[in-house]
């Protein structure tokens, strides 16, 4: 270990993925009573844990954060969707962060399968899909857009060939085209049931979530024990 120094690791920490992210280090050699005690107990949790072999930290993050504390160095390993990191990565292109995104690798591990599934789709009222279908093969006809994700829903909507008005909302997004004046949302769907609840059907389905285990680039050339630890991952993964 480089120095000494403990390796540090970003989990979401939301109910819904902390376990299973948790497992995965856990798996690897990677426990701690302390966090295990506090998943179980389903309480409010510090923020920071210690590993039992010493090796590492664990730190508890909000998923959106996990790709800029891994791209900035202040976690060497994180556990993260693609909605999360592929938004903050887009954003490089919108707001001139040339750097942004490029300290972290996603690519070492394939998907841990952590979010079910789950997907972006396009979805809106029945009365709306006509619409939608014409705006696909129409370099005239707007699309206007709700969605939490601007940067992969311009990116998504460019693939098509769809002129797309992106508009930005922080939630509730099943509301948008009822009352928000917009044709479609662009939005993480799984059961889908908040859809139906609320009028909508979905169009098309975009692309699945993947989670990834986001690497740090310094600190994966830097110190032999993330190597390592990725390769102790690979074969707890198997």
């Amino acid at each position: 270990m480089l120095n000494g120094r403990k390796i540090e690791i970003a989990l979401p920490k939301g109910q819904r993925l902390l376990g299973k992210a948790y497992e995965i280090f856990k798996e690897a050699g990677y426990a701690s009573a302390a966090l295990e005690h506090e998943i179980a107990s389903k309480g409010r949790k510090q923020l920071e844990y210690a590993s039992d072999c010493g090796r590492a930290n664990f730190l508890l993050v909000r998923i959106a954060d996990i790709p800029q504390y891994v791209d900035r160095n202040w976690a060497d390993i994180g556990i993260s969707a693609f909605d999360c990191y592929r938004e903050y990565e887009l954003s490089s292109v919108v707001g001139g962060h040339a750097m942004r995104g490029d300290n972290f690798i996603s690519t070492l591990l394939p998907d841990l399968n952590l979010c079910g599934f789950s997907r972006f789709c396009v979805a809106g009222l029945p009365e709306n899909r006509e619409y939608f279908e014409k705006c696909k093969n129409s370099h005239e006809k707007i699309l206007s857009v709700a969605t939490q994700h601007p940067h992969i829903a311009s990116a998504y909507f460019k693939r098509l060939h769809v002129l797309a008005d992106i508009v930005t909302i922080s939630g509730s997004s099943e509301l948008m085209p009822r009352h928000g004046e917009v044709d479609v949302i662009f939005d993480i769907v799984e059961t889908g049931q908040a859809l139906v609840e609320n009028g909508l059907e979905i169009f098309e389905e975009a692309m699945t979530i993947q989670t990834k285990l986001l690497v740090s680039k310094a600190a994966l050339k830097y110190d032999a024990q993330i190597a390592k630890l990725i390769g102790e991952i690979k074969n707890a993964i198997k």
